[in-house]
């Protein structure tokens, strides 16, 4: 649905590096001008000219050189390796404005991309400081934007409709298109898919690849509106738009469209182009790679078999901050499991229950509409049951809970695990991959077959003191908690029901409640940890909002 897409394009032909980047003029515009040429060779294809011109750049301008190796990374969606590079180069930058933006603009994307919306906004909140102490509007609208499209990506929408709105009529023409495309997925969100597309239909469409972007959306509109055939064509034109531009974001439609073919009966996408949309996500970001996992579960024949792969996939769209995919997904799921008497059904709501709430417009699907009102009641049922698994207070805390019983990781002889199992609790979904936990708890050493040994033997050390291993389990490279609640999770939760809540009386007693669970510090005693203070920062600016 909205992706940091990579937009590339494969490029045989040799380019022409220009030797004026190489003279000494003015370090920091040279050193943009520098960085700029390399990513323009990335988003051409040009590999060996991009290896070629990176080798030489680390002889002419190392700086240069490692910003450039940020900006891959994160196109790249190597995410971990972005930020462990980057906040390495951060006193490299400190006394240069211009290439610090430009640094803390990708530390925020990358971990956007690995769902850690917190410490994404730190950045993008450092960028805009920066850019407005230097007067530069251009990079101040893009740093708004930024800001804004993590509280979507938050499932802030009703809050975030009036802000995007007003935005776009301030914002440069460009960041403009973005808000009001954002808008116009609330407004399918919000069950007014007819709107939807007047705004979509507003949105200049000669702008490069945000055709596709518009064919995608106003796909799921023609859904929610019952013009099936319409939503089937535009979801398929929308990837094959992606795919023709060798872009993995062409999975998000065609996943739509499978969505729609298993659902209403329908013809499916082509299968040379599902084909070429599983090969691209290969290279794609966690986003992308859920994508691929609900096409390859709505492929399978037996329906029996559909449920629990189309339930992992969304949990990983819920992980990559892709919360709208992640609900559809799970809804499916559900729908399939209760169809076919799997035993993933109560999984399934379990899944979909926080998110409910947050998609009244799905009510108006045709396809899963009635079903969705079927099983609300179940879903207040089960939300009603105590939680399982563990339960962490990470306000003056940490105080962790497994099945009612205390553990005391404080007490650990492995500091590294208490840490490493704290590191899982900050996250917002609970998961961490395996070579970003590796830099937080070694960063000066490197990730290699030898010394991911040790990674395994923190993990064996929590899941052992836990006293039940399950509860740590591996998907893909992602270590995850199957089943927690914290306090920190619960405010967040809060703010978006408080968000999505339309009665003052309501939102107020919503927001009493988060403030209650927010009466503290965010783990005092556990000082001087980079990730710690990212998440640190965050919460008090949510103690902020909330008045305290």
């Amino acid at each position: 649905m909205i992706s940091d897409k990579t937009r590339t394009r494969r490029s045989h032909s040799s380019s022409c590096l220009n030797p004026a980047l190489f003279r000494p003029q003015n370090f920091c515009v040279d050193t943009r001008e520098r960085i700029n040429l390399g990513v323009r060779l990335f988003r051409e294809g040009k590999q060996r000219d991009l290896i070629d011109y990176m080798r030489r750049l680390r002889q002419e301008d190392p700086l240069a050189a490692d910003l450039l190796r940020v900006c891959v990374a994160t196109y790249r969606s190597a995410s971990p390796e972005a930020v462990m590079i980057g906040r390495r180069l951060l006193p490299a930058v400190a006394d240069k404005p211009e290439l610090a933006r430009f640094l803390f603009d990708k530390l925020g994307l990358a971990y956007r991309m690995m769902g850690e919306m917190g410490a994404s906004d730190n950045w993008f909140l450092r960028a805009l400081e920066i850019s407005e102490e230097m007067g530069d509007r251009k990079s101040e609208s893009l740093a708004r934007l930024c800001l804004l499209q993590n509280r979507f990506f938050r499932a802030e929408y009703e809050t975030l409709y009036p802000e995007m709105a007003e935005f776009a009529r301030s914002a440069r023409p460009e960041h403009a298109l973005h808000a009001r495309y954002l808008m116009a997925v609330i407004e399918i969100i919000r069950g007014k898919p007819d709107k939807a597309i007047k705004t979509l239909d507003s949105v200049s469409a000669d702008r490069g690849l945000l055709v596709f972007d518009l064919m995608e959306m106003k796909g799921l509109a023609a859904r929610m509106l019952g013009r099936l055939d319409d939503s089937m064509r535009l979801y398929i034109e929308s990837t094959q738009g992606y795919a023709d531009f060798g872009m993995a974001y062409a999975c998000f439609p065609c996943a739509k469209a499978m969505e729609l073919s298993r659902l209403a009966g329908m013809e499916p996408p082509p299968k040379p182009l599902v084909r070429k949309c599983l090969s691209l996500a290969r290279r794609g970001s966690w986003e992308e790679i859920a994508a691929a996992g609900e096409i390859r579960a709505l492929i399978t024949e037996d329906e029996r078999d559909i449920p629990l792969p189309l339930l992992e996939s969304a949990r990983g769209y819920y992980r990559a901050s892709q919360p709208m995919e992640a609900f559809s997904a799970g809804l499916t799921a559900a729908f399939l499991a209760w169809k076919t008497t799997s035993a993933a059904f109560a999984e399934a709501l379990k899944f979909i229950g926080p998110l409910i709430t947050l998609y009244p417009g799905f009510r108006r699907d045709p396809l899963l509409g009635r079903f969705m009102a079927r099983i609300e009641p179940l879903l207040e049922e089960e939300s009603s049951q105590e939680p399982e698994g563990i339960r962490a207070y990470l306000v003056e805390g940490p105080r962790v809970f497994v099945n009612g019983n205390e553990i005391d990781i404080r007490a650990w002889r492995s500091k590294k695990a208490a840490f490493a199992l704290v590191y899982l609790l900050l996250s917002s979904r609970h998961g961490v991959s395996a070579d970003h936990m590796f830099y937080l708890l070694w960063p000066k050493a490197r990730y290699t077959k030898r010394t991911r040994q040790w990674l395994y033997d923190v993990v064996s050390f929590v899941r052992r003191a836990l006293g039940k291993p399950n509860l740590i389990t591996k998907r893909r490279d992602f270590y995850r908690i199957e089943d927690a609640w914290t306090d920190l999770s619960e405010i967040e939760a809060l703010l978006r029901r408080a968000s999505a809540s339309c009665d003052p009386a309501e939102r107020e007693e919503i927001l009493q409640r988060a403030r209650e669970l927010a009466c503290g510090e965010l783990l005092p005693e556990m000082i001087d940890d980079p990730y710690i203070e990212e998440h640190r920062m965050y919460y008090n600016r949510i103690r902020k909002s909330l008045g305290l």
